[in-house]
C-alpha cells in the first residue's frame, strides 16, 4: 500500500516565521535538515494576519521520521499538529467516499486504543457544535465501523482524529491560488512530548504576579526563543536578555530547558526588593496592584530555575560585555533573545483603537544605531554558532517612517556581517496597519 500523504496545520498567526519555528524545533528532534516542501506564498489569513497558508502538504516522509516530526509540531507554538490525510474533498460526501478507501486494518493500526474526534474550521472564529459534528462523521461510516471496538474518550484519548473544513475563501480578500480541499479527514501523529500549550497556559501574563505593560505574551516569547535554540548543543543551554523588562523571554527560555540571565536598564525590573506593581487586576490574578512582588517569583510560582543574575545594565556601556559574561561563570552564551526598547512604545491596541497617530517612529538612521549596539553585544557575548533572535520595527501600510522589509534586510546583512553575524531567517508579523514588526534570526560567525 502507497503511504498516506501528510501535512501540517499552522495558527493564523505568526506569519512565516510559523514555518522557520517547526524547522526549528524539528532539528532538535532530528529533523535537521529535513525539506519539509513548504509553500511559502504569502496569503491573507482569517484575522488579518499574513503568512503562508495554514495548510501546508508536507514532502514525503517515511514512518521512522513521524515520530521527530509528532514532537516538533507538539513543542512548536505556531503548528497544530502533524497529520496523516484519510479523506479530502471538495464536499462531505467527497472527503466520505476518499475516507472509506482506507482499509481497516490500517486505521485499527494507527488507532489501537482509545480515541477522539475534534472539529476545525478554518477561516472562521469557532469550530462546529458538537452535535453537528456527529451528523457530520455519519458519513464517514467505513472509519467508524473500523473503530467500533475502541473506547471513545473525550479527557485524555490516546489517538485523535480531526474533521477539518476551510473557510478561509470566504474570509480573504483575495481567492486562494491551489486551494486545499474543502473538507479534510486527518489523523493526528500522536507525539511522546507534551504539548507547548501547557506551557503557554502556565506563563500566562494574566496569572503573573510580577508584570510590566510592555511584556511579549507567551506565545511569542516561546516562538522566540523556539528559534533562538535551534543550534544550541549543551543540554542547559544558557540564554541572554539584555532587555529583559518584567522577564517574559527568561521566563519563556527556562520553560524551554534554558539556564538563563537578564539585564534591562531599569532598576525596578530586576530588583529583589518586591513592591506592588502598577498592573490591575486580573480574573487570574486578583489581588495584583497590591501584592508585593519581583520579578523572580513569576519563576518560583512557575516551578521554573531562577536566572543566574538580573542586573541593572546600560548595554552600551563599554564594560556590558564583560559584565554579562561574568554573571555567565565567564562563559559565552548559546542565545541572546529579546525585544530591544527602540523608541517609545509601540501602540499595540490593534487597528479599532488606533487613532491615527503614531507615538513610536524609528527612521532608517535611528534603527541603524540601536542595531549597530545589538550586534556589537552579540559579537562580545555569543559562542560561535550561537543565536541572535529578535523583533525589530519595519514598514507598514499606515506608517511609512520605518524601513520597507527589503531595506531592513540590506541593513542587516551589511550591519551584521561588520561584526561576524549572518541573517538566517527575516519574517514580519503584522500587529494592525499601523503597526508591523520583524522576526530576526542571526547566527554568530
Amino acid at each position: 500500500m502507497a503511504p498516506f500523504p501528510m501535512l501540517a496545520l499552522f495558527y493564523s498567526r505568526a506569519g512565516d516565521s510559523r514555518l522557520a519555528e517547526f524547522e526549528a524545533v524539528a532539528s532538535r528532534f532530528g529533523g535537521s535538515g529535513a525539506d519539509f516542501g513548504w509553500d511559502r506564498r504569502v496569503l491573507a489569513t482569517n484575522g488579518g494576519d499574513l503568512g503562508p497558508r495554514v495548510v501546508q502538504w508536507l514532502s514525503p516522509f517515511s514512518e521512522a521520521d513521524e515520530a521527530w516530526l509528532a514532537d516538533a509540531a507538539a513543542q512548536a507554538v505556531g503548528c497544530r499538529g502533524v497529520f496523516e490525510v484519510w479523506g479530502k474533498g471538495d464536499t462531505l460526501e467527497a472527503c466520505a467516499a476518499s475516507a472509506a478507501a482506507v482499509p481497516s486494518s490500517h486505521i485499527q493500526r494507527r488507532i489501537p486504543g482509545s480515541w477522539r474526534l475534534e472539529s476545525a474550521v478554518l477561516g472562521s472564529r469557532r469550530s462546529q457544535h458538537p452535535s453537528s459534528l456527529r451528523k457530520r462523521m455519519d458519513a464517514f461510516g467505513t472509519v467508524l465501523d473500523a473503530l467500533e471496538e475502541r473506547a471513545v474518550d473525550l479527557k485524555d484519548p490516546q489517538s485523535r482524529l480531526w474533521l477539518v473544513e476551510d473557510r478561509q475563501s470566504l474570509k480573504d480578500a483575495g481567492p486562494f491560488p491551489e486551494p486545499p480541499p474543502r473538507y479534510l479527514l486527518l489523523f493526528q501523529l500522536p507525539s511522546d512530548v507534551p504539548a507547548i500549550q501547557v506551557r503557554m497556559a502556565q506563563l500566562d501574563t494574566r496569572k503573573r504576579a510580577f508584570l510590566s505593560t510592555s511584556t511579549l505574551p507567551a506565545d511569542r516569547a516561546l516562538l522566540l526563543c523556539n528559534l533562538a535554540l535551534a543550534r544550541a548543543s549543551s543540554p542547559e543551554p544558557t540564554v541572554l536578555d539584555p532587555f529583559c523588562g518584567s522577564g517574559g523571554i527568561l521566563l519563556a527560555a527556562a520553560a524551554l530547558g534554558a539556564q538563563t540571565v537578564g539585564s534591562d536598564l531599569d532598576w525596578r525590573m530586576v530588583s529583589d526588593n518586591p513592591w506592588p506593581t502598577r498592573i490591575p487586576p486580573s480574573p487570574g490574578r486578583p489581588g495584583r496592584g497590591t501584592e508585593r512582588v519581583r520579578m523572580r517569583d513569576n519563576f518560583v510560582e512557575a516551578e521554573l530555575p531562577e536566572p543566574r543574575a538580573l542586573l541593572t545594565l546600560d548595554v552600551g556601556a563599554d564594560e556590558a560585555a564583560s559584565t554579562l559574561l561574568l554573571a555567565n561563570g565567564g562563559l559565552l552564551y548559546d542565545a541572546l533573545v529579546c525585544d530591544p526598547p527602540y523608541g517609545r512604545r509601540e501602540f499595540q491596541g490593534g487597528e479599532e483603537r488606533w487613532a491615527g497617530e503614531l507615538s513610536f517612529k524609528v527612521d532608517a538612521v535611528a534603527l541603524g544605531s540601536a542595531l549597530r549596539t545589538l550586534f556589537l553585544l552579540a559579537r562580545q557575548t555569543l559562542k560561535p554558532s550561537g543565536s541572535l533572535v529578535f523583533l525589530t520595527p519595519v514598514r507598514s501600510p499606515n506608517d511609512g517612517s520605518k524601513p520597507s522589509l527589503e531595506e531592513l534586510r540590506a541593513m542587516l546583512t551589511l550591519e551584521g556581517a561588520s561584526q561576524n553575524l549572518s541573517l538566517r531567517h527575516l519574517s514580519v508579523e503584522p500587529i494592525h496597519r499601523g503597526l508591523h514588526r520583524a522576526v530576526v534570526v542571526m547566527d554568530r560567525c
